[in-house]
C-alpha cells in the first residue's frame, strides 16, 4: 500500500504530489493520458513551440511556474498583452458593481446593451469560455485583478511537465473505479488496481460530472455532485497558421476579428515570438466549430478579412485544437452558473479525511488558471498531511 494516490497529471496534481512526497510520502500518480500537463501543452509540429492549452503566465510575479521556467532555463517574455480596452470599462464596471453588491446572477443582465455590447460578449467567450448569460457575477468579482501576464518562449507546457520530473507517474492509467469506504481507499482501472491510505482527483469538473467518470463507491456527496454541475467546462480553441519570418511584422501583436459580433475571433500574431498567427475562439462558437470540424475554414477566411488577402496567401499549415471532444477534458476552464458562484468552496471542502478533489475549478479567485490549479493542489496536499499526521 502506499501512502497517496494522485488522480491527474496536470498541475493540481503535479502540485500535490510534490508537497506529499517532500513530507517524505509515497506518491503515485495516474494519469489516463500518455503524457503529463493535462490542459497545458506545448506542441512543435509546425516547427516552432504553440501552446494548445495554457499559455499564460497570469499573475506572472508570484506565479510558480515563472520561478519554474527560469529554473528550468526557460525564456520567460516580461510583456504585457494589451487586452484592456477603454471601450469596454462601462461594461466591467456594471458587472464588478453587481459583485460588490453579493449579486450572483448573468453578467448579461447587468452590463450595457449597446453599440459595444457585442464586443464585450466576445470578450467574455475568451475570458471565460462562456457566452455572458452563463456567467455569474459574483463568480467574475471574485476573480482577482492579473496584473501581469506574461509568455514563455519555448511554451507554458513544456515547463509545466518539466515540473513533473522526479514523480512517479503512470501514463495511460485510466481509472474507472474508486472507492473510499475505508479504511484507506481501493482504486481501479487500466493499471490494475492500486491500494493508498488516501486519495486526491484532479480531474476535470466535465469530466467527473460526465458518463466516463470514475465510479465512487460510495458516490460522492450529493454537495460535491451539484458543485461538479454548476460548474462546468466553457470551450475555448486555438488555430495556428505558420508563416515565413519575413511574412510578418516584428513584435507580438493582438487584435479582435470582427467588433461587430460576438461570434469572433481574437487574433495574436507571432504569440510568444513564433512564426505564427494565431486566432483563440470561445463559448459557443468554439463549440460549433470545433463539432463541424470548420476551426481551421473559419480561421482562414476570418483572417483574409482582419489582415489582408496577401498575408492570408502566405499562411502555411494549421494547427488546431479540439479541448471540447478531448476525453479527458472535455473543455478548457471552468465557470459558475449563475446563482452558483459558491460551488467553488463546496467543491474545494474534503469529500472525506481520505478522499478529497482539487484543481483550477476548487480555487475561488484564480479559477481558469495554472496558479489557481497549483494552488488548489498544494492546499489539499496540506490538508491531506495533517489527517494523515505527516506533517508538523
Amino acid at each position: 500500500m502506499i501512502d497517496v494516490a494522485v488522480i491527474g497529471a496536470g498541475a493540481a496534481g503535479i502540485a500535490a504530489a510534490l508537497r506529499l512526497q517532500a513530507a517524505g510520502l509515497r506518491v503515485q500518480i495516474l494519469e489516463a493520458r500518455n503524457r503529463v500537463g493535462g490542459r497545458a501543452v506545448t506542441d512543435h509540429s509546425l516547427g516552432v513551440p504553440a501552446d494548445l492549452g495554457a499559455a499564460w503566465l497570469h499573475f506572472a510575479t508570484d506565479n510558480p511556474f515563472t520561478t519554474l521556467a527560469r529554473h528550468q532555463g526557460q525564456q520567460v517574455l516580461e510583456q504585457e498583452p494589451g487586452w484592456g480596452s477603454p471601450l469596454l470599462a462601462t461594461h466591467f464596471a456594471a458587472a464588478e458593481a453587481a459583485g460588490v453588491a453579493g449579486l450572483d446572477v448573468p453578467v448579461s443582465t447587468v452590463v450595457p446593451d449597446d453599440e459595444h455590447r457585442a464586443r464585450f460578449d466576445a470578450v467574455m467567450t475568451w475570458a471565460v469560455g462562456m457566452p455572458s448569460e452563463q456567467v455569474s457575477t459574483l463568480d467574475l468579482h471574485r476573480y482577482d485583478e492579473s496584473d501581469h501576464n506574461w509568455l514563455v518562449t519555448e511554451g507554458l507546457g513544456t515547463v509545466v511537465a518539466g515540473a513533473a520530473q522526479g514523480l512517479s507517474i503512470a501514463l495511460n492509467a485510466q481509472v474507472t473505479h474508486i472507492d473510499w469506504r475505508g479504511p484507506g481507499v481501493r482504486i481501479e482501472g487500466s493499471h490494475g488496481v492500486l491500494q493508498a491510505r488516501a486519495v486526491i482527483v484532479t480531474l476535470p469538473t466535465a469530466v467527473l460530472a460526465s458518463a466516463s467518470a470514475p465510479r465512487f463507491t460510495p458516490a460522492l456527496p450529493a454537495s460535491h455532485q451539484q458543485a461538479l454541475h454548476d460548474l462546468p467546462l466553457g470551450v475555448c480553441n486555438k488555430v495556428f497558421l505558420r508563416f515565413d519570418e519575413a511574412d510578418l511584422p516584428a513584435g507580438m501583436l493582438h487584435s479582435i476579428g470582427d467588433t461587430r459580433t460576438s461570434r469572433t475571433a481574437s487574433w495574436s500574431v507571432r504569440p510568444a515570438g513564433q512564426p505564427l498567427v494565431m486566432a483563440y475562439f470561445g463559448g459557443p462558437l468554439s463549440q460549433e466549430l470545433e463539432a463541424r470540424d470548420e476551426l481551421e475554414a473559419f480561421a482562414r477566411e476570418q483572417l483574409t478579412q482582419v489582415f489582408g488577402a496577401e498575408l492570408a496567401r502566405r499562411a502555411g499549415a494549421a494547427l488546431c485544437t479540439g479541448w471540447g471532444r478531448d476525453p479527458w477534458a472535455l473543455g478548457s476552464y471552468s465557470a459558475a452558473r449563475p446563482g452558483a458562484a459558491d460551488a467553488r468552496a463546496a467543491l474545494a471542502s474534503p469529500v472525506s479525511p481520505h478522499l478529497l478533489l482539487a484543481g483550477e475549478a476548487c480555487s475561488i479567485n484564480r479559477y481558469g488558471t495554472l496558479p489557481g490549479a497549483w494552488d488548489s493542489g498544494t492546499q489539499a496536499a496540506h490538508t491531506l498531511l495533517r489527517t494523515l499526521g505527516d506533517t508538523p
